[in-house]
């Protein structure tokens, strides 16, 4: 028979992974605080960004239920919590808190209060700063202590001990040395979720294959998201996203080669992440794909060929009515730009690049 939907939502933390969808999904309640609900194209649910120019007069709280909860990319809130700034409140806030709520924050102090609307910012502040101050040296503590163990495991910043060893084997020596496992204590799991997700649209007396086989195909059941983890202490929630990340033989972590963030990629040749806070931030990705280009433009003699010829070109079409010219100029760019794209997908070497240009330069 169908369970029941029993899982607390309100004021605590539920958590759980797609790995096949690369997904995290969440429920909490969150401080609406210079913050805006992000509907991303790739999410079926929305997800949350600081917003500075948020200036709402008041304050006010929302929560995410099981049905629809807050939608992450794999791996996301360990990589969060690895590269949060605990210098000051407004800094933690900004790249943690703002997306996770501070419930989780009951293991260090008890007097974490319920969610409730505030009429001014200074009320906000004035009642979770102390808080913050109270905890911060037990908050970065933990952070140094999840940081050397991803560091060991993914062999990071010219840490070369244990190379030879899985993820998966570094990270269970490290959390035996270390004890990590007091922090799997005040979880509890709540296994087959999936089937409980939409109990209104499945009807246990009259289930059959076919229905069945319908729900799977339109998701109201599915088999790929792992069980829901509840509980309200940060420690636990790391705990299950470091041992989800190590039993993933697909998924590694490593540093931007921009910002110096630690990140997932999606590819293992991926130097740069997608990191952002902000409403309207920009990527190291594209940042890096900007610099990587504009340092191929300066560098590779083919394609400073490119530049100079395109501009001569270029000017002669301006310069002249000849139609035959315009389209002579158009189908050169074209293939001159097909060329360059052999060349920077390995097909073509940098010498044949120069060739081809060289001897197309009038075609």
């Amino acid at each position: 028979m169908l369970r029941e939907d029993i899982i607390p939502v309100k004021n605590c933390f539920n958590f759980w992974f797609n790995r096949e969808k690369r997904k995290e999904f969440y429920t909490t309640s969150i401080s609406l605080y210079k913050t805006t609900f992000n509907h991303n194209k790739n999410n079926r649910f929305t997800n949350i960004l600081f917003d500075n120019a948020n200036n709402d007069k008041e304050i006010y709280f929302s929560s995410s239920t099981l049905l629809e909860p807050f939608e992450e990319s794999y791996g996301t809130f360990l990589i969060r919590f690895l590269n949060a700034n605990f210098a000051s409140f407004e800094s933690s806030y900004r790249t943690f808190f703002c997306f996770y709520g501070f419930s989780i924050l009951n293991e260090f102090d008890k007097s974490i209060p319920l969610l409730n609307c505030f009429k001014t910012e200074n009320e906000f502040i004035k009642t979770y700063q102390p808080i913050f101050n109270r905890i911060k040296p037990k908050l970065k503590k933990l952070q140094y202590l999840i940081i050397q163990c991803v560091d060991y495991m993914f062999n990071l910043n010219n840490n070369s001990v244990d190379k030879n060893y899985t993820p998966l084997e570094k990270c269970l020596s490290y959390s035996i040395f270390n004890n990590l496992f007091k922090y799997s204590t005040n979880i509890e799991v709540y296994y087959y979720q999936q089937f409980a997700h939409d109990i209104y649209h499945i009807a246990s007396q009259s289930i059959t294959p076919k229905i069945v086989r319908e729900h799977l195909e339109n998701g109201i059941i599915t088999l790929d998201d792992s069980p829901v983890f509840h509980t309200l202490y940060l420690s636990n929630i790391l705990y299950i996203s470091l041992f989800e990340i190590a039993t993933n033989k697909n998924v590694k972590i490593k540093i931007c080669k921009n910002c110096g963030k630690y990140f997932i990629p999606l590819k293992n040749t991926e130097k740069y992440c997608d990191i952002v806070y902000c409403k309207d931030e920009i990527t190291c990705k594209k940042i890096g794909a900007n610099n990587s280009y504009s340092k191929k433009r300066n560098t590779i003699e083919g394609i400073k060929f490119y530049r100079n010829n395109y501009q001569r070109r270029l000017m002669q079409v301006k310069r002249s009515n000849n139609e035959e010219i315009r389209i002579t100029f158009e189908n050169w760019k074209k293939l001159a730009k097909e060329k360059i794209k052999e060349f920077n997908n390995n097909i073509i070497s940098e010498d044949e690049l120069m060739e081809w240009m060289k001897k197309n330069k009038d075609t």
